[in-house]
């Protein structure tokens, strides 16, 4: 079996360092909010609530790999591939240094980077909204009775009233030019490399090396 530090990172070190982040970024956002514009501070409370929404989906009630392998990707070995340890890893702490490196760059980029939080928001809320319904409708004979699946609640609570907040701005300050929509091209970064690709080249050696050892949330229904 092995047992690199690719390994060991993978399992729950990269979490416990994502919360880290998370903590240290809140810290910077309280020192520097009566400095920092809308913007920036925008970035650096989704550097704050992606943790959180990381910790709801695989920590605490934790599942939403299950949950994505087998009802949305169909997998064979849902607890194995397309999403696992590794993907997981590559997926969500990259995007927190991503966010990280944002918000300090936001000055530079302005509304660029709202745009960025208000599609990031929306998308993954509504995202996590048809998740859970397809959740749902595939367990409700077993006993399921709410829309709920891990990552919704953070989702609709936090990354969307960002977003909300990110329209808010746009309008009041009545700073937007149509050269903002480059913000775009950080969305498409962030699904096509951290979110895709590694989904994709997991799909293709459907490796057991960084399965999960746990169903989390949907093990209840599983097991009716």
């Amino acid at each position: 079996m092995t047992n690199t530090l690719l390994d060991k990172w993978c399992g729950q070190p990269w979490l416990h360092a994502t919360y880290f982040l998370g903590i240290v970024m809140l810290n910077v956002l309280i020192i520097n909010w009566g400095v920092w514009d809308v913007p920036q501070k925008l970035m650096c409370l989704l550097a704050v609530f992606l943790p959180l929404h990381v910790f709801e989906e695989l920590t605490w009630p934790n599942g939403f790999h299950f949950m994505m392998n087998k009802l949305i990707q169909k997998s064979d070995n849902p607890l194995a591939y397309p999403e696992n340890k590794l993907t997981d890893m590559v997926t969500n702490f990259g995007a927190e240094i991503l966010f990280i490196a944002l918000t300090f760059f936001t000055p530079m980029l302005g509304n660029k980077g709202v745009i960025f939080i208000i599609f990031f928001g929306v998308g993954e809320t509504f995202v996590h909204t048809l998740f859970s319904v397809i959740t749902y409708r595939h367990y409700r004979s077993k006993g399921k009775k709410t829309l709920y699946s891990p990552g919704l609640v953070t989702a609709w609570c936090l990354l969307l009233e960002a977003a909300i907040y990110g329209i808010y701005w746009l309008i009041y300050s009545k700073s937007f030019v149509m050269s903002d929509l480059w913000g775009l091209a950080f969305v498409a970064f962030l699904i096509i490399f951290l979110v895709r690709l590694p989904f994709i080249l997991s799909d293709k050696y459907k490796t057991t090396r960084f399965a999960y050892s746990e169903i989390g949330y949907l093990e209840k229904y599983e097991l009716e």
